[in-house]
């Protein structure tokens, strides 16, 4: 500043300034100060700063004159420069020599200033938040008025600063307000009563496509769809008058889609006038949540009605094992649940051969009986369609599908059905059957519908295969696999149902005991094979010749049958079918090549419904067969008298250890007679028991259950023992004869027989051509090598052996060839009515034929009478045995038959 005095200038430098800066603002008004400053102090720049606490270091250049060489806005770091100095000691002043003190201020360094002088500037709280800086390169004569006027425009300075930084901050806030309007997904909006936008947000752009041209000079019923503008005129006039309120609007975008709007209204004042302001919120993914929540409100009944369904099902499902059952509850269930749709429940057999239509309904009777069975492998067929897939098929289009038979879509057109799905029902590979499902209309089946499907499929599986397992269970336990006939279990239960049932009807009930004579011959000698063919005819000829639907056959193991007869009126009728069963077996039975004759024992129990049991009908049908057996085969009945002998043999069981041991046995002998030379030639030792209790006992009483069990052994050596000392007592007497003893198959098995006769030949000077043995061909055939082995033994010590029985048995002829036997004996069944049968005779004289062929001799047993013997003789046999010729007499007696006999005499 010059050396003119401050104070001449300072009322013409205010007056001045103040024009200067008159109706100014903002960076003008901060400018013309600045300028109008230098213009009339003759100062040589000016700049005005702003500070702000937060950005501390730092302070803003916001205003300098023309010869100021920084720019405005210019931000710097003040330390170590004039502008610390003066924002923190308010005032300040430097000259040329203080100028070293703040080398490092950039405005210094960048103007050449001799002296400066500055202030800071105060806000209304009286905190500082910039500075005024003059510079001067003359010399400042009155610092001090310099001061004052920079101190009195630093408050105009100052206050202008503060404004500007409340205007910045309310322009701040206005744009974070907006920007937060925004970011709100729902429009907003602010409208004067005639509908006109005063103010909105950004969502009438992003979601309704208007820009900010259409919403300025728009209303908010541009954005209505028109048939709802005079509605909503009325709603907001009412919400006016009532203060607030929602509406439901129908809005539309620019593109002239619908979206739906539910605004929430609120009246207010904005500019002394009054306006509303509101949020409307986009109802679209509300309407969508609601349809959604209608449909899984929908679906949730649904599955609420299927999972109700499911127990149902699976309660009925498991309350039976009668598949049959299943498929009736099962239809009849979802026959109750579904309208308009068609069931049909199709099973496959056992054999998995046949599908077999077990429940149906909505389905005509002509069309089921046309494919109520149908091979498993039937071409086309819905079940067989989805039994080959094995998985679930869907047919929406069912009369179109290709792989479905033409005359079954056909005939599905005229029942109406045009779409459907069928459910196999497979469990662990298995196809157990299938559900078709069909449809009288068009119909998409959903995923739950397919769900469902699925889990009813998998429920349904496991029973039928739940059942099928318990019937093959039930099978096992009751029907016999080999034949396919019930079992002893079956015949148990069904006899004791059989009771109940006609208990009070009082009618007949017959249990018909069936045992295969001999059949134990074929299995041996012809082969299992042909056993079991031969079992398996029995059955069927029982129940074609007897052709009662009362009569119910039962195989009990082994060569053992039974029949069940009920509701007979009288016994005589029972007795009649087991005639007719014993002639339907012993008839020729067809097996391979083979005709195959077998004989029978039948034991018949019969008794009133009301009067036995079960287990009494089998008991006393067991004692008739056994009676029958012992008898050499036929029919007995039962009787009580049969109780005491099955006492009696229980006796004589338990006691025959103790009777060998204490020699109660005897024997006797049935004298042999040489038909050419009428002389005896031998006998057979016969044994008899000499009981306590019942007297003497015939071998029939007691040998088929003695060759039952281990006492067969003793019992055989006590006989060869007492026949080979009797043997060694005639020959003291100068008899000299054969001996027969018969042996059993435990014998012919026995390792030690061969040992023991050696022993007893020692013992009583017995030689070999004393002695001969009979076996049957059951013994013999029973373990065949066996036999050949023991009878190579006997061959070999010089012992005869006959074949015992010869006939009545299976022996192969190639068999025959080759057995070390001597002689034949033909069993006395066919000796004793040759007679009277020519077919006895023929057997007879083919026997002696075979027998002489084969370098055998013949004896004949049974022979009764002289005219049997005379015919013997003719036809060639060589030795007779029967009761025509001797009975069997001890050994005193036979010695004096022996000596006493004549050949003329006979």
């Amino acid at each position: 500043m010059s050396e003119l005095s401050v104070h001449a200038v300072f009322e013409d430098t205010i007056k001045s300034m103040l024009q200067a800066t008159a109706g100014q603002l903002g960076s003008d008004f901060l400018f013309s100060i600045a300028q109008t400053l230098c213009d009339n102090l003759g100062l040589e720049g000016a700049f005005i700063g702003r500070w702000r606490r937060h950005n501390y270091h730092k302070v803003e250049l916001v205003a300098a004159t023309k010869k100021i060489k920084i720019g405005k806005n210019y931000l710097f770091n003040f330390a170590d420069s004039i502008c610390e100095k003066i924002l923190f000691e308010g005032n300040a002043y430097f000259d040329q020599s203080e100028k070293l003190l703040f080398k490092h201020d950039p405005l210094l360094a960048h103007n050449k200033v001799n002296s400066c002088a500055g202030t800071a500037l105060l806000d209304s709280n009286k905190n500082t938040i910039g500075f005024l800086v003059v510079i001067v390169n003359n010399p400042i004569s009155d610092i001090s008025s310099l001061m004052s006027i920079l101190e009195i425009f630093s408050f105009r300075i100052a206050a202008e600063l503060e404004r500007q930084a409340i205007n910045q901050n309310l322009d701040n806030e206005l744009k974070i307000n907006q920007a937060q309007l925004d970011s709100v997904p729902a429009l907003m909006f602010m409208l004067n009563r005639k509908g006109k936008l005063l103010r909105w947000n950004q969502y009438f752009s992003s979601r309704f496509g208007y820009n900010y041209h259409d919403l300025e000079n728009g209303n908010l019923l541009m954005a209505v769809d028109e048939a709802d503008r005079t509605r909503i005129v009325l709603e907001i006039e009412q919400i006016f008058a009532q203060g607030s309120g929602s509406v439901y609007l129908n809005c539309i975008t620019k593109s002239g889609d619908l979206v739906p709007m539910l605004a929430t209204l609120d009246t207010s004042f904005y500019n002394g006038e009054p306006v509303m302001v509101g949020v409307a919120l986009d109802m679209t993914e509300q309407q969508v949540v609601e349809r959604n929540l209608l449909r899984s409100q929908g679906r949730l009944a649904r599955k609420n009605s299927q999972l109700s369904l499911i127990n149902e099902l699976a309660e009925e499902l498991h309350s039976s094992h009668d598949t049959r059952h299943m498929a009736r509850q099962v239809v009849n269930l979802l026959n109750d649940t579904y309208i308009n749709t068609s069931f049909v429940f199709v099973l496959v057999d056992m054999a998995n051969e046949y599908l077999e239509v077990a429940a149906a309904s909505g389905i005509s009777r002509t069309l089921l009986e046309k494919r109520k069975t149908l091979p498993f492998d039937t071409p086309g067929s819905l079940s067989g369609l989805a039994l080959t897939t094995r998985q679930l098929e869907v047919l929406p289009a069912l009369l179109d599908d290709e792989r479905i038979d033409q005359q079954l879509r056909d005939d599905l057109s005229e029942e109406g059905i045009v779409s459907g799905a069928v459910l196999p029902f497979i469990y662990q590979g298995e196809a157990l059957g299938s559900l078709i499902i069909g449809h009288k209309y068009d119909v998409k089946i959903s995923p739950d519908e397919i769900e469902f499907y699925q889990t009813i499929r998998s429920n349904i599986s496991l029973a039928l295969a739940n059942a099928r397992q318990f019937r093959l269970m039930e099978n096992l336990a009751t029907f016999d696999t080999l034949t396919g006939l019930p079992n002893r279990n079956a015949l148990n239960r069904d006899s004791r149902e059989a009771l109940q049932q006609y208990h009070q009807a009082g009618c007949y009930l017959g249990l018909i005991l069936i045992d295969l004579d001999r059949f134990k011959e074929i299995n041996d000698t012809l082969d299992h094979q042909i056993g079991d063919k031969l079992l398996r005819l029995i059955g069927p000829r029982i129940t074609a010749r007897t052709n009662d639907c009362d009569c119910k056959v039962y195989r009990l193991g082994g060569d053992e049958f039974g029949v069940l007869v009920t509701n007979k009126e009288s016994d005589t009728s029972i007795n009649h079918i087991a005639e007719i069963i014993f002639s339907a077996i012993t008839e020729p039975f067809a097996v391979d090549s083979f005709n195959l004759e077998i004989n029978a024992s039948i034991g018949i129990s019969v008794t009133e419904a009301i009067q036995s049991s079960a287990k009494e009908m089998l008991r006393r049908a067991e004692l008739a067969m056994y009676q029958a057996k012992n008898e050499g085969g036929g029919i007995a009945r039962y009787s009580s008298e049969m109780d005491a002998d099955t006492n009696q043999r229980f006796v004589i069981m338990a006691e025959m250890a103790e009777a060998i041991r204490n020699n109660e046995l005897v024997l006797h002998y049935q004298p042999k007679l040489d038909i050419q030379s009428r002389t005896i030639i031998g006998c057979e030792a016969l044994v008899r028991w000499e009981h306590k209790t019942y007297g003497l006992l015939p071998p029939s009483k007691f040998i088929p259950f003695v060759e039952l069990t281990q006492l067969i052994h003793p019992l055989t050596y006590w006989v060869i023992k007492t026949a080979l000392k009797q043997i060694s007592e005639w020959k003291a007497q100068g008899i000299e004869t054969k001996v027969a003893i018969n042996l059993s198959t435990r014998n012919l098995n026995d390792d030690h027989l061969m040992i023991q006769i050696d022993k007893l030949m020692q013992e009583f000077s017995v030689s070999a051509a004393d002695i001969e043995f009979e076996v049957t061909e059951t013994a013999l055939m029973s373990n065949l090598e066996r036999a050949l082995k023991q009878l190579g033994e006997f061959n070999a010590r010089g012992i005869r052996c006959s074949l015992d029985d010869y006939g009545t048995g299976y022996s192969s002829l190639s068999y025959l060839k080759k057995l070390p036997l001597d002689m034949l004996k033909i069993d006395r069944s066919f000796i004793s009515k040759m007679l009277l049968d020519s077919e006895d005779r023929i057997i007879a004289q083919s026997t002696i034929n075979l027998a002489h062929n084969l370098e055998m001799q013949v004896i004949a047993e049974g022979v009764e009478d002289a005219l049997t013997l005379e015919k013997l003789a003719e036809q060639g046999c060589d030795l007779a045995q029967g009761f025509y010729i001797s009975q069997p007499l001890n050994g005193e007696a036979f010695a004096e038959f022996y000596r006493q006999y004549q050949p003329d005499q006979c």
